[in-house]
């Protein structure tokens, strides 16, 4: 509890307390804080106090305010760093969290003369159609759609779902990516995407939509990830043009 005596403000000993109660799980993601009236009752002090506290707390990152719901504890947001090629998979792995999926379809379609194109193929031929719901610690954070080049075509004898597709490229095809175009704007969710994602139709998404080669520069797929921003934070560097 906190320590009227020492030298250490009271408002810096309560962020001391929810900080390590945030880091080491006792408030969990997505939790509700209680009131500013009962925090003060709980620690002994002022509402001034624990609002100086929350605010703290809230600036790094850690809390969130919602407009008539009370203050949550923030959910930890994935990092996509754009400087790599590390998969979904690895970058929730390196980050501390349990990666998952759901096969949506896997089926041969026919490609239009863009998606063609931007595959190295003749239009009206036939590639690979992959969609997957992505889990991070259980929760839906990402939508892929991604088409393959028809000689990839043992990727629909696979199901996908926490199992990585890199890795089946990697062991099957010796298919490993060393360049990936990105593209990246603002959408919003269409209602079957609301659903898969559960948030509401209309809601902001992330869209990325990506073109990865092979080390000899051909395309090994195009396709799209569609990404609920507030799991998400892309990291991106740039230096002085010479």
């Amino acid at each position: 509890m906190l320590d009227p005596k020492t030298a250490t403000p009271l408002y810096v000993q309560m962020i001391d307390i929810l900080e390590r109660q945030i880091v080491f799980g006792e408030l969990e993601a997505g939790e509700r804080l209680p009131s500013e009236s009962e925090l003060a009752k709980q620690f002994g002090v002022s509402i001034i106090t624990v609002r100086n506290a929350v605010g703290e707390l809230c600036k790094r990152g850690l809390l969130e305010r919602k407009q008539g719901k009370g203050t949550f504890v923030r959910k930890t947001k994935i990092t996509r760093d754009s400087r790599t090629l590390s998969s979904f998979t690895e970058s929730c792995k390196n980050q501390g969290l349990v990666p998952g999926g759901r096969m949506l379809e896997n089926n041969l379609v026919v490609l239009n003369a863009k998606l063609a194109r931007s595959l190295g193929q003749t239009p009206g031929s036939q590639a690979v159609y992959m969609s997957r719901l992505r889990f991070a610690n259980q929760e839906p954070v990402i939508i892929e759609r991604n088409y393959f080049p028809i000689k990839y075509a043992f990727l629909l004898e696979e199901v996908f779902d926490d199992d990585s597709l890199f890795e089946c490229l990697r062991n099957r095809a010796q298919a490993v990516v060393t360049r990936s175009d990105k593209e990246i704007e603002l959408c919003h969710a269409t209602q079957t995407e609301g659903e898969l994602l559960r948030v509401p139709q209309n809601s902001p998404l992330i869209l990325v939509k990506s073109t990865a080669y092979l080390p000899t520069g051909e395309p090994l797929y195009v396709g799209t990830q569609v990404m609920n921003g507030e799991h998400f934070k892309l990291q991106i560097t740039q230096g002085t043009v010479l």
